[in-house]
């Protein structure tokens, strides 16, 4: 069976939720809804004890996995295995040989899951394994979703809580708290809870839904590059009395200033700042660029390079030496800030 997407996943549940999967990919929310439902699909909630086997693939053997899979399900007429994070992209030529051996012998009244939440292996031997299971079963990567989908999915979640957003709001909503669903989610039920009239405007928002490092640091940014500087200070003495990680900020600082340069160019080449989407992963987070272009509007280009200059000195000051990391970070902004103000 080739590769599935999240909508191939759907159709195979529908139809025939037995058989073999190896889930993996971004979307942690994702992977675990659907391990549930395939477990819900194919497990008797009354047997489940006896039919419902999770193993931690880092402390389980294939000879483990082959044996359950093949044992008859109890009182039922099918029954799951789970194993999660199993090493596949360790294994030698024996342990490729035993992987088929599980996968080739799974019977038909068993689903038997690989999946992976802790790490995301890759190299040439993952790549063996995942063709290894798309000839037995099928493969399932279910990634970051776009940042269209994630708003649609926030209205459809509102209207079904007897709420709706204002123009715009949803979207301020993943640019606030990030792309990842279980953040969102929760997010979500706080705002709808909130909202005065169900209807979510940016200022309900603000008032309940708690920011990402990434939403603040932003703030920062486009404190810097509109010229208020106190504010932009301010922002950073609360992160500071927030304790956050100096590391952290700096990391944000970096990454959203790398946005405003590649937002920069592709306008300076004279296309729009969304075409990078297609070159960077920006699944899911395509809210950025917008921003970026935005913010880059009032800074030259030689600028906005002259700041990365100053984010990579102040990484080397930070990693290389002992000086206090909070001393660094306000003389960072301070240049960030000198420069933007030209």
């Amino acid at each position: 069976m080739p590769a599935l997407n999240e909508s191939g996943l759907k159709e195979k549940l529908r139809s025939n939720p037995l058989g073999i999967y190896l889930i993996y990919g971004e979307e942690s929310y994702l992977k675990k809804t659907y391990i549930e439902k395939i477990i819900s699909k194919t497990v008797d909630k009354s047997f489940e004890d006896f039919n419902l086997h999770v193993f931690d693939g880092k402390e389980c053997t294939l000879s483990d996995v082959y044996e359950i899979a093949g044992a008859v399900p109890m009182m039922a007429e099918s029954k799951c295995v789970s194993v999660k994070d199993f090493p596949l992209d360790t294994l030698d030529d024996n342990g490729f040989e035993q992987l088929e051996k599980v996968l080739s012998d799974n019977p038909d009244d068993c689903a038997l899951i690989f999946s992976f939440a802790a790490y995301e292996p890759k190299g040439a031997k993952w790549n063996k394994a995942v063709k290894m299971f798309e000839k037995y079963g099928c493969s399932v990567k279910l990634e970051k979703k776009s940042t269209v989908d994630l708003i649609k999915m926030l209205e459809s979640g509102a209207k079904k809580r007897g709420a709706s957003f204002d123009k715009g709001a949803a979207a301020y909503l993943v640019s606030c708290v990030g792309s990842d669903l279980n953040t969102l989610l929760n997010e979500l039920e706080k705002v709808c809870a909130y909202a005065q009239n169900d209807l979510i405007k940016k200022s309900d928002i603000d008032a309940v839904c708690v920011k990402s490092l990434d939403a603040k640091v932003f703030d920062m940014i486009k404190d810097l590059t509109a010229g208020r500087f106190e504010s932009a200070f301010r922002k950073l003495s609360v992160l500071f009395e927030q304790r956050e990680d100096e590391f952290q900020i700096l990391g944000a600082l970096i990454a959203q200033y790398s946005d405003i340069y590649r937002a920069k160019a592709a306008v300076k080449s004279g296309g729009r700042a969304e075409m990078i989407a297609n070159y960077y992963n920006y699944a899911g987070r395509e809210f950025r660029l917008t921003n970026a272009a935005r913010n880059a509007s009032s800074l030259s280009f030689d600028d906005i390079c002259e700041c990365i200059d100053i984010l990579a000195q102040a990484d080397l000051m930070l990693k290389s030496s002992s000086v206090d990391k909070r001393l660094v970070l306000e003389q960072t902004v301070v240049r960030l800030a000198r420069t933007g103000g030209r």
